[in-house]
């Protein structure tokens, strides 16, 4: 594995111990102030409602499983996907169930950030 590839891994690792942990700090470091994050529903949110979500009690991500992590080198841009079993509470709804996601991770200010991630629901069977 390439330092390059190592380094995506920990920015990966890193954003899902921070929703886990709803620690917006460390979770600001990975994720970019341009983010854009479509779930599995195909509700459409940005950074700021992330944030005033978990800030205001609404949100909480009580688990993130991955497995079947892939990377993808493109310049200063990157692809990373992966399989999750996550568990997220978005008010009054729980959201329980295996998700295959693509993340797109930009290298700027010496870091990775996630920029962009997609969530398709896998269907149970």
């Amino acid at each position: 594995m390439t330092e390059r590839e190592e380094s995506l891994l920990a920015a990966h690792e890193a954003r899902i111990a921070a929703l886990v942990a709803g620690d917006l700090e460390a979770l600001a470091k990975v994720v970019g102030e341009d983010l854009v994050f479509v779930n599995a529903q195909g509700k459409v949110s940005r950074r700021p409602e992330i944030i005033a979500a978990f800030q205001g009690g609404t949100m909480k991500v009580e688990r993130i499983d991955a497995d079947n992590v892939e990377t993808r080198f493109y310049g200063d841009t990157a692809l990373l996907s992966y399989r999750a079993h996550t568990t997220v509470r978005d008010g009054d709804s729980v959201i329980d169930g295996l998700t295959q996601n693509t993340c797109v991770f930009v290298h700027r200010d010496g870091r990775w950030q996630m920029v962009n991630q997609h969530q398709c629901a896998i269907a149970p069977g």
